[in-house]
């Protein structure tokens, strides 16, 4: 009894440490996943070995065409975890330690690349526990366990066991953690090294423990290494050193403590630096090129200065708190709410933690919807938001288990009261289970009851909605394993062929985003992971499939399509079309006007255009035409630009035309076209012979 008392916050934990290695299987992966495995296998294999590249390592299997594959086409031996000599699927001289992948700086840091390497080295490559793709993954799954850990001892050291078990279930219980555990490789493990940093920063303090600074540091090196999040460590840290400060009066500052102090900063910087080879030979200049990623990708765009009057009233966006109160939980809403009440009154009590926690909470939100900084991908990117927010919970709990437990006590002995009372506000998280289980494994696409779940986001068009970033595509690949015809033909209307590893695709499939064919009607199979408001939804391959296709397969959760898929051929178009309306290529005459690095086609009539055909002079003026962009109008008044930049098409969609160029339109009724060629253009623009085809009636 004594050891499952002194032990009891390892136990939830584990347990949930176990549910998500029972479902790894069960999640896709994270659209930019594959250049981290590409890149932390470069940078381990010149770590262990110095060497920059793979030729003396077996090869991955190849299909026909040379490219990856689960089955090689020439020995017919499979690559998986039962394979006797193992090579991952990302060790690719094409991707060595000399390629874009490992040279580049602009961009995220390298530390969680080099981890998810060792994962698979260990646990696929040496032991052949787990598939290729799943081993990397493993690695997400245990650094949240670390985070759920970290949550679980520092709450029960603080406020004891029951709010701490709140305080996991709270962490586990935010759908977004809970799936992208299984899959992110960067926002999960920066918050557990930000959260351990954190914890061992006020434990050392607190404690007078230089090592645990020192363990602070190392958890704080790993947490920047995975992305720049923990700049802001030193701002949530600070009310809380100056409430802590003015308490103890300073006594804390040993002579090791300030040693340790002083050596944090080395420390991080030395973990962020020694686990991003690609900065060793211009640490300085390269250094430059990730502040000036992140600047670009999550600096404030605001044109006021900080603080002023336009700097509030213009730029302050509350979309992230609307992510805040749609995606948790309502049940852990009330107890993060009755905990920050709690906390901001009780904030001296246990060496003042619930200021911290406050403090990271507070600042995390408040930095994104201030312009202090952005975001782009929902609350994922400041995740380790996540911690405090269960911690705070765990604290709320306990205020209403200790006033219901007196209510109680008037019909039951104390200990039952309590007992009884720990029971009831448990209960509340079997909602919260009930949805995770039901919505398993698109938990990252929840919405709750505040905005009329998944399907009042999509009804209200709220950002983002429905997106499983990637993780989707995996039941999608497993619907073409079961049911595609051999040889068939794949592409991605959204995104590139690295967002799918070929290892899970059945052998005989072809994938290529070149294979669209449009008008021609191939026979290609299109796949799209779905995404509230996507940018790409204007252009021609988004409109095409949704105006002329039935799908042959749609993944919806509460009537949201998260997926879909569609096979171009006649035998999949929409009850109305015949295959002679989509093959048909009607030219119509046109006059054309010429002007200053522009052409102005005119129809004479509205017509519902299909097709604009272009041929150059020579190859020359075909490459400077890149960049065109293409404008159409009903009445030569209001132009309407078109999203396709006039290269954006495949050969296959091209092909059959008679032209250079073959740009696309989707029935738009209109009677100018206007395109507007590249300053850089310097042939001469009435050399360009130009083909419009239409379709005979509208559709």
């Amino acid at each position: 009894m004594n050891f499952l008392v002194r032990y009891s916050a390892f136990l939830l934990p584990l347990i949930f440490l176990i549910v998500g290695l029972l479902t790894l299987y069960d999640y896709g992966m994270n659209w930019d996943s594959p250049v981290h495995f590409a890149r932390g296998q470069a940078y381990l294999r010149y770590i262990l070995t110095g060497k920059t590249n793979y030729n003396d390592n077996p090869s991955f299997c190849m299909n026909e065409y040379s490219l990856n594959s689960r089955v090689d086409y020439a020995t017919g031996e499979v690559c998986d975890r039962h394979k006797i000599i193992r090579v991952s699927e990302y060790e690719s001289n094409l991707l060595d330690f000399n390629s874009w992948v490992a040279t580049g700086t602009y961009g995220h840091p390298a530390f969680s690349d080099i981890m998810l390497a060792v994962s698979n080295n260990i646990f696929y490559k040496f032991l052949g526990w787990v598939e290729d793709l799943n081993s990397y993954h493993l690695y997400s799954v245990f650094t949240t366990f670390l985070l759920a850990l970290t949550v679980s001892v520092w709450t029960k050291q603080t406020f004891g066991l029951f709010a701490s078990v709140v305080a996991v279930l709270s962490l586990y219980g935010f759908p977004l953690l809970f799936a992208e555990s299984h899959f992110n490789v960067k926002d999960p493990p920066m918050a557990a090294f930000f959260t351990i940093a954190i914890y061992f920063f006020w434990l050392g303090t607190t404690r007078k423990r230089s090592l645990y600074l020192i363990f602070s540091a190392l958890a704080g090196g790993a947490s920047i290494g995975t992305k720049l999040n923990f700049v802001f460590a030193p701002f949530v840290l600070l009310p809380w050193i100056i409430a802590y400060s003015l308490n103890v009066k300073f006594s804390f500052l040993s002579k090791r403590m300030v040693l340790a102090l002083f050596a944090y900063p080395v420390i991080v910087l030395l973990v962020f630096f020694v686990s991003w080879p690609a900065l060793w030979t211009d640490p300085v200049g390269k250094f430059l090129q990730v502040i000036n990623y992140y600047n670009d990708i999550g600096g404030s765009g605001c044109q006021h200065f900080y603080l002023t009057r336009g700097w509030f009233t213009e730029c302050t966006d509350i979309t992230t708190l609307k992510y805040f109160v749609y995606t948790v939980p309502p049940f852990t809403l009330l107890l993060v709410l009755v905990g920050s009440i709690v906390s901001a009154f009780k904030f001296r009590g246990n060496k003042f933690v619930t200021l911290l926690w406050l403090s990271i909470f507070i600042f995390t939100l408040t930095r994104v919807t201030l312009s202090l900084t952005s975001i782009y991908g929902g609350l994922r990117q400041i995740i380790e938001f996540v911690a405090p927010m269960a911690m705070i919970a765990g604290v709320g709990a306990l205020f209403l288990r200790n006033i219901l437990a007196k209510v109680l006590q008037n019909f039951l002995p104390v200990k039952k009261s309590i007992v009884t009372a720990s029971v009831i506000l448990l209960t509340g998280f079997i909602s919260v289970y009930l949805q995770i289980y039901r919505l398993h494994p698109y938990q990252n696409t929840y919405f709750n009851t505040f905005i009329g779940g998944l399907k009042g986001a999509a009804e209200r068009d709220f950002p983002g909605y429905g997106s499983t970033y990637g993780s989707v595509t995996i039941q999608g690949i497993d619907w073409l394993n079961k049911n595609a015809e051999k040889k068939a033909i794949l592409a991605l209307v959204s995104g590139n062929a690295q967002n799918i590893s070929r290892a899970t695709l059945r052998e005989d499939i072809e994938l290529s985003n070149a294979s669209r064919s449009g008008y021609n009607l191939e026979g290609e199979y299109q796949m799209l992971s779905v995404v509230g408001q996507d940018i790409f939804t204007s252009t021609f391959r988004y409109e095409y499939l949704n105006k002329y296709l039935e799908p042959v397969y749609d993944l919806k959760v509460d009537g949201v399509s998260l997926l879909k898929i569609w096979k171009n051929d006649k035998d999949h178009l929409k009850a109305t079309l015949t295959p002679e309306y989509m093959t048909s290529k009607v030219k119509v005459p046109v006059s054309i006007e010429e002007g200053s690095k522009e052409l102005t086609l005119n129809l004479k009539e509205k017509k519902n255009l299909k097709a604009l055909g272009l041929t150059f002079p020579s190859a020359d003026c075909k490459l400077q035409s890149i960049g065109t962009t293409v404008h159409v109008s009903p009445d030569g008044v209001a132009y309407f630009r078109k999203a396709d930049g006039i290269n954006a098409f495949s050969d296959r969609e091209v092909f059959g035309w008679g032209t250079d160029f073959v740009y696309h339109f989707t029935g738009d009724e209109a009677q100018y076209i206007k395109l507007l060629l590249p300053r850089t253009y310097q042939c001469e623009p009435t050399d360009i012979k130009l083909s419009v085809f239409v379709f005979e009636e509208a559709k």
